[in-house]
């Protein structure tokens, strides 16, 4: 959200007039302070779900590798061993 001087100036000025001079700071403090209420529990949900999805992605990446490692791929096995050998596989 970009403000202007101008607009800054003119929401200050309803502000004073609204709560008068001697509210208007503990007015600003408590905005002040929900806003940063309000980034830090956004920042602390951010983080969770950038963990979240990590952790998901790490996992599904594990298992993929996992599952690579169990079942050989054996049409690519057959063909090099034939490389290998120099012979060819019998048909099926």
């Amino acid at each position: 959200m970009n403000l202007t001087p101008n607009e800054v100036l003119i929401i200050s000025f309803v502000a004073l007039i609204a709560l008068g001079p001697k509210q208007l700071p503990d007015a600003v403090r408590r905005v002040g302070k929900g806003l940063a209420d309000l980034r830090r529990f956004s920042s602390r949900i951010r983080n969770e779900l950038d963990n979240a999805v990590e952790a998901g992605v790490e996992q599904s990446h594990d298992d993929e590798l996992r599952q690579q490692s169990v079942t050989p791929n054996l049409p690519d096995d057959a063909n090099s061993r034939d490389r290998e050998t120099g012979e060819s596989s019998p048909p099926q």
